[in-house]
């Protein structure tokens, strides 16, 4: 049986999701808390990078895996291990400290590079399709 996950600490996205584990916390806590789950034994199912976003232009992160426990999937492993170090290496944008638009505008982002994964993996709820967001024009 496969168990395909969300992990994201992008709210919005995480309400269209089926299975997702949302991450109240950095793009780099995102990648720690994957990590830890690599430990358990899942597998990556989508690149920790993806998106070829430096980690001061990407605060939100987004990872699917597959829940396993077992046997550590060495592949995982160091591909999860330098996007850390990769994250660690920056300073981040604090979500926090974004203002709305901004904020929506990285969420979307985000979105848009996990949307054709979700599809893959049947993670999208049947309540919600994967819209994009409105956007906001100033």
């Amino acid at each position: 049986m496969k168990n395909f996950t969300l992990i994201s600490n992008n709210n919005s996205l995480c309400d269209k999701v089926i299975s997702r584990e949302f991450i109240n916390g950095s793009a780099l806590d995102v990648l720690i808390h994957v990590r830890s789950l690599i430990h358990l034994g899942s597998i990556l199912l989508t690149h920790p990078l993806c998106g070829n976003l430096r980690p001061n232009h990407q605060p939100f992160r987004s990872v699917i895996i597959n829940r396993k426990n077992g046997l550590v999937d060495l592949e995982s492993l160091t591909l999860i291990e330098n996007a850390v170090h990769v994250y660690e290496s920056c300073k981040l944008i604090n979500i926090h400290e974004l203002d709305e638009l901004k904020r929506v505008d990285y969420a979307f982002i985000d979105y848009e590079l996990m949307r054709e994964s979700l599809e893959q993996y049947n993670l999208i709820s049947r309540e919600s399709s994967l819209k994009p967001a409105p956007l906001l024009l100033i």
